[in-house]
């Protein structure tokens, strides 16, 4: 197994955690402050749902937490299942109650909470009135497993139960002891503070990315950690001394002048992970949306031909996605529900290939991940236990145009739309003029080829109409008044008939990809043809440099363009 290298990237208030093998980025933690999961607080229960069978918990964040009958282990029957009772007979509005947080808020959804509640050391976890005894699935050497059980049950508190961690494999009894012993009074310190205080009120704070990195992380296969920051380095060194001495001397403080995360270069890496499109090495790509409750991956061969048959150019894309598919999921923390699409050979032994490959690249995960199903077409559907917000999540926020949709209507639908409302306004009032005001790249939609639809528009609803652009409107915004004609005619300053104009090196032309158009002084401005002819015989980025004005309309300016490349000195 390759050693693992620990890059720590500090710019407060965010702490970045870039785990590296063979020199390749392998897993990614970015932690901002509030990631509430493993969090303890005393609650309040504000209403009881029983069609849910479930009942909110008022725990002093913005949205209140759920939590189901089945979470609840307060006031069950010694021998009952606690699934059977319903909820009304376990909880009653204004009933005090400790919680811990078993799923951050994600969007609009609360917190959900368990009653279950458990402390995690780093050998152990223990917890609160249960008689489990559990050792992790990580530890698969079955003498050792034997011995861990062994002394979970002799180690196990009075009401309490014992998770045997995967960091525990080979340690002693007497470590053990340890850890169970300072978990124990955490415990009896959290129970006899939740007495004290008044609902809500957190109770405990999980550790930050770095104590668990620390904690859970740091074992035989660490090479090195790398922290970038002085203070924290000191911190963190501190706390590895206290909790695990024999791995402080692999703790470093990273001092040179190149940015730690650009020396190895991961700013890339990173900047790919929230990427819609994701490339193969041959050419292939991962196509992936992410929605709040589910993630979808689709695998496409795209620039990958392959050699020779087309049955081994979709198997090795679906190896080369595998590997890379698994490595998108631990590095953007993709949680719920997650489908991948493989593409589809018809070969049984190629699907089983698949599957094998991604159960061996999936057991690398920290995070439990579960196979639920294959279906016949290679239609694979997975459920991950995310800890916290997704990368994406955590990075980007919603469009301001499209509110998250990743879409925006097209020219022609804003056109369109424009155009009854135009319509609307003139059955309602007859003889009026009109001035449109759109954003320069719905414009031209609005005018239609050779001026149609605008002639049409004001021919059948008997209007006059003024169109007028403006480069801060939405996409899909119209901004439409009512007056006198006279009011609205345009004003093209010093643009007269006859008259020249220098364009600024970059204007923008409208359609991209027929341009006809382009904006002076908040005014629409059509170009004769001779500048579509020059982008044709494929002479961009050479654009028209100098403008002659022929007319000046009520829906633009007329220009013929007299030369072309960066405009004459004024």
């Amino acid at each position: 197994m390759p050693k693992i290298l620990y890059l720590v990237n500090i710019e407060p208030p965010e702490t970045r955690i870039a785990a590296l093998r063979d020199g390749r980025l392998f897993d990614f933690d970015i932690d901002r402050g509030g990631r509430l999961l493993g969090d303890i607080y005393k609650g309040q229960v504000e209403n009881v749902l029983p069609g849910m069978d479930a009942a909110f918990v008022n725990i002093g964040l913005p949205h209140n937490a759920l939590i189901y009958a089945g979470d609840v282990t307060v006031g069950q029957t010694e021998g009952v299942q606690k699934s059977v009772l319903p909820i009304q007979k376990l909880l009653t509005p204004g009933q005090n109650l400790i919680v811990q947080i078993a799923r951050p808020p994600v969007g609009s959804k609360g917190a959900r909470v368990t009653t279950r509640i458990s402390l995690s050391g780093r050998y152990v976890a223990v917890v609160d009135h249960s008689d489990t005894i559990g050792v992790s699935r990580r530890i698969e050497d079955e003498e050792e497993r034997a011995r861990l059980r062994r002394i979970a049950d002799k180690l196990r508190p009075l009401d309490h139960g014992l998770i045997i961690r995967t960091e525990a494999e080979k340690v002693s009894e007497a470590e053990l002891t340890r850890d169970v012993d300072a978990l124990c009074e955490q415990m009896h310190v959290l129970r006899e503070r939740a007495l004290r205080v008044q609902a809500p009120t957190l109770l405990y704070r999980e550790l930050g990315v770095l104590g668990r990195l620390a904690r859970d992380r740091l074992n035989n296969e660490v090479e090195a950690v790398l922290i970038d920051s002085r203070e924290e380095f000191e911190a963190f060194r501190d706390l590895v001394v206290a909790t695990a001495p024999q791995f402080a001397q692999r703790v470093e403080h990273y001092d040179e002048s190149l940015p730690l995360f650009h020396k190895y270069r991961l700013e890339d890496d990173i900047e790919q992970a929230a990427q819609h499109v994701v490339p193969l090495p041959h050419g292939g790509s991962l196509i992936i949306d992410e929605t709040e409750a589910l993630t979808a991956i689709d695998v496409n061969t795209a620039k990958f031909v392959g050699k020779n048959r087309l049955a081994e150019t979709v198997l090795k894309t679906n190896l080369e996605a595998v590997g890379e598919a698994a490595r998108q999921i631990r590095l953007r923390d993709l949680g719920g529900v997650i489908v991948i699409d493989f593409i589809d050979t018809g070969r049984t032994r190629d699907h089983v290939q698949v599957m094998d490959a991604l159960e061996a690249a999936l057991k690398l995960d920290r995070t439990r991940t579960r196979i639920v199903q294959l279906s016949p077409s290679g239609l694979v559907e997975m459920t991950r236990r995310r800890e916290g917000q997704s990368l994406r999540q955590l990075l980007h926020r919603p469009c301001p145009y499209c509110s998250g949709d990743g879409i925006v209507k097209s020219d022609l639908s804003v056109s369109i739309d424009a155009r009854r409302e135009v319509r609307a306004i003139a059955r309602r009032s007859p003889g009026t003029a009109v001035k449109v005001t759109l954003h320069p790249e719905t414009a031209s939609a609005f005018l239609g080829p050779d001026d149609d639809f605008i002639q049409s528009l004001e021919k059948s609803a008997g209007v006059k109409v003024f169109l007028q652009v403006d480069f801060n409107l939405h996409l899909e915004a119209t901004r439409i008044e009512t007056g006198k004609a006279e009011d609205f005619e345009i004003s093209s300053g010093d643009m007269v008939p006859g008259g020249t104009v220098n364009l600024l090196p970059y204007t923008p032309f409208y359609p991209d990809e027929a341009p006809q158009f382009t904006v002076l002084q908040g005014v629409l401005v059509r170009l004769n043809k001779a500048l579509e002819t020059h982008i044709k015989q494929g002479r961009k980025p050479a654009a028209p440099s100098v403008l002659e004005i022929i007319e000046v309309g009520r829906w633009f300016v007329s220009a013929r363009v007299v030369a072309y490349g960066e405009p004459a000195a004024a």
